[in-house]
């Protein structure tokens, strides 16, 4: 499966943990949305990525090819579940813009909350780290490295 990791995902040292086999394709961007975060997490103990409508804004991620054994995991990982209607996260299949052209990938979409408050520093780093080892457009770091958090 490709997939498009706009959060925690992007670190490759996170990513290789959860699903060791997934190889790294390239960056993307998603016009029309913007990072935000929508949902908390129990487990991360913070608010946690989304991505949202934004006419005026382009997401960056990454895409990882994740091997069919390693799919349930993530979605497993990532709260979702076929035919289930209580998931923390949707996964769907959207089409990302690359330098060789659009691509179609899964991505997880959040189920927003109110009020799930603010990413932590250790989470954060996450996304950081994965911009900056793939490359993503330095605004978009600076975007993330600027965002505020809990502690």
């Amino acid at each position: 499966m490709v997939y498009f990791a706009y959060g925690s995902n992007m670190d490759p040292v996170q990513m290789h943990e959860r699903c060791p086999g997934s190889v790294f394709l390239g960056i993307a961007r998603w016009p029309g949305r913007r990072l935000s975060f929508t949902r908390f997490s129990k487990a991360r103990g913070c608010a946690v990525a989304d991505l949202v409508k934004d006419p005026g804004s382009t997401a960056w991620g990454v895409l990882w090819d994740v091997p069919a054994d390693h799919v349930n995991s993530l979605d497993r990982i990532e709260g979702y579940r076929a035919g289930r209607e209580r998931n923390a996260y949707e996964r769907r299949r959207v089409e990302v813009e690359t330098d060789e052209g659009p691509r179609l990938a899964a991505v997880y979409l959040a189920k927003a909350e109110p009020d799930p408050g603010l990413p932590n520093r250790a989470y954060l780093a996450h996304l950081i780290d994965g911009a900056v080892a793939h490359g993503l457009p330095e605004s978009y770091v600076a975007m993330l490295r600027a965002l505020p958090t809990v502690d």
